[in-house]
């Protein structure tokens, strides 16, 4: 088996998309490094690449998350639309609550025992996401138009 055909078979799908992410990820590592290089030297004892190694964690962790998903089949995820709309329903209305705040606006919830701070807005996105893709999957077949197939949204 060549290299070729092992990138074909882990990374199928459309190569344009993998090429911008790749593209896009070799330049957030050039600017990351070009803002942070003289701020990594002051407060990092002269490692200029500090923040940049750091970025470079971040991005592999995030394209190996990108992947994982790109190799589930897609249709899993109608599966747990809904569930996923209410449990980000229910993660904003605790940031309403308990959520930590930053100029006046609660935006922030904390992991508790692992510290970890995540914006439960992220996850609204992508549950409203999914779950608009599949009202309008399962509606699709209705021939009234774009304004009855978002009724039921």
């Amino acid at each position: 088996m060549g290299l070729k055909s092992t990138l074909q078979r882990y990374f199928k799908g459309d190569p344009i998309l993998w090429g911008v992410i790749a593209v896009l990820a070799a330049v957030s590592l050039l600017a990351v490094y070009s803002s942070t290089g003289s701020l990594a030297y002051k407060y990092q004892g002269g490692n200029t690449y500090y923040y940049m190694l750091k970025h470079f964690v971040f991005l592999l962790v995030g394209i190996t998350v990108i992947w994982a998903i790109h190799q589930m089949d897609y249709r899993m995820f109608a599966k747990y639309a809904t569930l996923a709309l209410w449990v980000s329903i229910g993660l904003l209305l605790i940031t309403l609550v308990t959520g930590m705040s930053l100029n006046q606006a609660s935006r922030w919830l904390t992991v508790p025992g692992i510290g970890i701070s995540f914006q439960p807005s992220e996850l609204a996105k992508l549950a409203l996401i999914m779950y608009i893709a599949r009202t309008l999957a399962r509606n699709q077949d209705d021939k009234h138009g774009a304004k009855e197939a978002f009724k039921p949204l």
